[in-house]
């Protein structure tokens, strides 16, 4: 049996869409910006969650807790923007295969809370800083 050409290309593209999801999908790292404030609203029923982190939301949204569950929502600006929060960026081992990836923050002041904007292994994300 001969094996397709195609095989490799396809191997190689499934491994560059799923690295990047594989670090930045865990608890400490985040979108650029912070979640809006839940509206007060008596929810009838509990919804299903539409995501569990950040990452599991299309382009620039965030996993945002809304009146009635977790929803992809548009992030607000933090409105006190800070040049360089204290800590230092974790070292990042490895690449992703994926052509110019996208920055989720550009610097710290976009990151919520405690969050540092770092080089993940795949574009700038918001991340727990290391103790310095």
């Amino acid at each position: 049996m001969k094996s397709s050409g195609l095989f490799p290309l396809v191997v190689l593209l499934a491994l560059g869409t799923l690295a990047p999801r594989a670090v930045e999908g865990s608890r400490n790292a985040l979108k650029a910006g912070a979640c809006p404030s839940k509206q007060p609203a008596n929810c009838l029923r509990f919804e299903s969650p539409e995501c569990r982190s950040d990452w599991q939301c299309p382009e620039k949204k965030r996993c945002c807790p809304d009146s009635c569950g977790l929803k992809c929502l548009d992030p607000v600006n933090i409105s006190k923007p800070v040049k360089k929060k204290p800590g230092k960026c974790p070292k990042v081992y490895g690449q992703c295969m994926m052509l110019n990836p996208p920055n989720h923050c550009e610097s710290d002041g976009q990151c919520d809370g405690n969050f540092k904007c770092c080089m993940g292994m795949c574009g700038k994300v918001c991340i727990t800083p290391v103790k310095a």
